[in-house]
């Protein structure tokens, strides 16, 4: 068989391939064909079902941001949001952190404590320093939506390696979060991004309050060139009614 094979590819690399050894690359060929075609529809019903399952426990959580703009007891509420299931808690982040972008004030608080107390804050901490750089995003954006202090220190330790999507990511999360000690490393790592990023990053700076305002005029006047006279006109402007001259 061995020298059958020899003979095969001694003859395809002398230009006469024998009739037998085009069969059996055309037979190799359709079959890497057909796998690949199976591989692809089992990741298509894969990604359905996963949907599907998510889906059904989306629905056995969501209750409780009803609950919650309800002002039922928070015990209540709490255990509403407890997973019940392997994976689920992946689940109610995600219920957590999409109300969370639109609630203010006490259904806030009461979710971003439902979240210390359900350890979602801890394992989106422990997420930071994940390998698999999907994880760590979206671990800093939820810290971000929950305004987690604990988070500071863990998100500017990683800010300088990551790359640009995930910087942006981790500023957006900062600036959420507003805590002050975060502004100078916010603002060197706004400084070595593409300069069509700097007006955005410098509006967030504002999201800092008071210490904010001086962080901005000091970008514009380190990269000047980065900023348009409209985008200048417009940080101006909301400088200028965040201390209350308009």
């Amino acid at each position: 068989m061995g020298e059958r094979l020899l003979h095969a590819l001694l003859a395809v690399a002398a230009g006469r391939p024998s009739i037998g050894f085009v069969i059996l690359a055309t037979l190799a060929l359709f079959a890497l064909v057909l796998a690949m075609a199976a591989y692809l529809v089992i990741l298509r019903v894969w990604h359905r079902l996963r949907h599907e399952y998510r889906h059904k426990r989306t629905g056995l959580y969501s209750p409780a941001i009803e609950m919650v703009l309800m002002e039922e007891p928070y015990e209540k509420i709490r255990e509403a949001l407890r997973p019940r299931r392997w994976g689920d808690a992946d689940i109610v982040q995600e219920i957590i952190t999409e109300a969370m972008r639109h609630l203010k004030g006490p259904p806030f608080d009461t979710l971003r404590r439902a979240s210390l107390e359900l350890g979602f804050v801890r394992d989106n901490l422990e997420a930071l320093n994940s390998w698999d750089r999907h994880r760590r995003g979206h671990a800093m954006e939820r810290l971000g939506l929950l305004r987690s202090p604990e988070a500071v220190d863990g998100i500017i330790a990683i800010l300088g390696r990551e790359p640009l999507e995930l910087k942006l990511v981790a500023m957006r999360a900062l600036a959420a979060i507003g805590d002050a000690r975060a502004l100078p490393h916010f603002i060197d790592a706004a400084l070595g991004v593409p300069p069509g990023l700097l007006p955005r990053l410098a509006s967030m700076i504002l999201e800092f309050g008071p210490p904010g305002r001086e962080a901005v005029l000091e970008i514009i006047n380190r990269r000047p060139g980065a900023f348009p006279a409209s985008a200048t006109r417009d940080l101006l402007k909301e400088l200028a009614q965040d201390w209350g001259a308009l």
